[in-house]
């Protein structure tokens, strides 16, 4: 039986234009009145969490920085957080520039968004107090951070992808979450959405039998893997889908929808 469901946001339930589908949205409504409960596990800050709330009402957790964070979207409350240590950030900031001399770099904190000059927008909604100046300048010990970032738009993104894991992954953990966006992800040594989601799971006496879960970057791999219905969007980067080894349709398809229905049929 399922008791969870644990689905990405941006290419899975969320389009371009940081929209659900009409079909997406009355599955998920269905599998909530069903008592399934529902937690969003996303690379997104809490910060980026409003069209959620915004388009469903949603009374769970949300594990989101791919992992680092877990909210309470209600309370609007973080409830744990990982970091990494400030001089693991600023030795591999210093490191990857001898590789990376176009790349641009910035930090999500706690406290908010500290990057360098020249960072380029995202095509998401920017909330939250940033901070524009030198990464050394800024950080100090009592930064709490969650998440680093490196984006080279000289770069093709898995190039990007490659360069900064092979350089960074014995120190932190680096993934990719953003598709055809030459952008790497760095967080805590083995952090993952898969391992803050089975640690999440077992406190509440959730086994991964009973989770249901969708994604479709690298960065959702560690949770399809875990999840005993774990589901990778076949409109997602081929890496991840042969990783899984199961498939949905993709989200112009409605495929979590699809999936959603069939189980409640069958329930």
């Amino acid at each position: 039986m399922i008791k969870l469901i644990a689905t990405d946001l941006d290419g899975t339930v969320l389009g371009p234009d940081f929209k659900f589908r009409d079909r997406t949205l009355d599955a998920l409504r269905a599998a909530r009145a069903a008592g399934v409960e529902i937690v969003y596990v996303t690379g997104r800050p809490h910060r980026w969490l409003d069209p959620v709330r915004e388009q469903l009402e949603y009374d769970s957790v949300a594990i989101c920085s791919n992992g680092a964070v877990v909210y309470d979207v209600a309370r609007e409350e973080v409830v744990q957080a990982e970091t990494v240590p400030t001089d693991v950030i600023l030795d591999l900031h210093s490191e990857l520039r001898r590789f990376l001399p176009h790349a641009h770099y910035s930090t999500e904190t706690l406290e908010g968004v500290v990057s360098e000059p020249g960072w380029p927008q995202t095509n998401l909604l920017e909330t939250g107090k940033r901070t524009i100046g030198d990464l050394p300048d800024l950080l100090s010990e009592k930064s709490r951070i969650i998440k680093f970032l490196v984006r080279d738009d000289s770069m093709d993104p898995r190039a990007l992808y490659d360069v900064v894991r092979e350089t960074a992954e014995d120190k932190v953990s680096v993934t990719h979450a953003v598709a055809n966006m030459p952008l790497a992800e760095i967080g805590q040594p083995g952090l993952s959405k898969g391992r803050t989601l089975s640690r999440w799971c077992a406190a509440e006496g959730i086994g991964p039998e009973e989770v249901l879960a969708f994604g479709d970057m690298p960065n959702d791999t560690t949770m399809l893997q875990w999840a005993g219905h774990g589901y990778a969007m076949a409109s997602g980067w081929p890496d991840v889908i042969q990783a899984v080894g199961r498939t949905c349709p993709g989200f112009e398809e409605d495929g979590v929808a699809q999936v959603i229905e069939e189980l409640l049929e069958r329930d």
